[in-house]
């Protein structure tokens, strides 16, 4: 946030209180530095504040700069990275990043599948708190066929093609020779896997523990990390 309470930050980032898919972008903010407001819709007031953003076909996240706004995670994501350094040095190492950070939405979209798994309060964003709703989910019975096919099927899958993606840029980043918005996406998102299905999920993964342990060593995400508490209104999980 800016140090000077007279001046308004250029952008505005409006999500529900959670990690969820716009992490990344908030990241992105405190890396370059970039004051913003760090708006969170709580999830218990969806239901009713959703209706605020009708002209967005009630979605989040939303971000405001300049008098504009612009919706669509991916589309917020990608316009951030672009502005602040973080799509890659070249037209190939973007494409890349795209292709990372969409693998990542299709693992949680195979994810929202297994409904039947858990039990969410707010149905019409569930590919955005699917990972915390099966965290919340008391019943371990109903949860067993999600967790067995995440750790049997679209695990290994995925988590295959982000190590085959790292390999094939050199082994340190996911998309090119520097840190671009897929590192901060994939890393996320690694983050809420191990916290929800434990840390051996990455055992067989060694490139990918090295990118969350090199993403999370970062001074300004440690940071920002360690201000992430429940105190602040704001779910660590999902």
């Amino acid at each position: 946030m800016s140090d000077n309470p007279e001046e308004t930050p250029p952008y505005k980032l409006v999500y529900f209180d959670i990690r969820g898919l716009a992490e990344p972008v908030r990241w992105m903010f405190c890396l370059a530095g970039i004051p913003f407001i760090d708006e969170r819709v709580p999830l218990v007031e969806w239901n009713e504040a959703k209706k605020r953003y009708s002209e967005h076909v009630g979605q989040l996240p939303i971000l405001y700069f300049d008098d504009q706004e612009l919706s669509q995670v991916h589309t917020v994501m990608r316009f951030v990275a672009r502005r602040l350094g973080f799509n890659g040095l070249t037209d190939m190492d973007a494409a890349r990043a795209d292709e990372a950070t969409d693998l990542v939405y299709d693992l949680r979209l195979c994810a929202v599948t297994y409904r039947e798994c858990f039990t969410t309060k707010t149905p019409d964003i569930v590919r955005h708190t699917v990972f915390r709703d099966f965290k919340n989910e008391p019943s371990q019975k109903k949860k067993e066929p999600m967790r067995k096919d995440l750790l049997n099927v679209h695990i290994p899958k995925y988590f295959g093609k982000f190590e085959e993606l790292l390999n094939t840029s050199g082994g340190k980043y996911i998309a090119g020779s520097v840190l671009t918005y897929a590192d901060l996406a994939v890393a996320n998102f690694l983050d809420v896997a191990t916290e929800m299905i434990g840390p051996d999920v990455l055992d067989d993964f060694p490139g990918l523990q090295e990118l969350k342990d090199l993403v999370f060593a970062l001074p300004p995400i440690q940071q920002w990390c360690a201000n992430r508490t429940l105190a602040q209104g704001y779910s660590s999980t999902g």
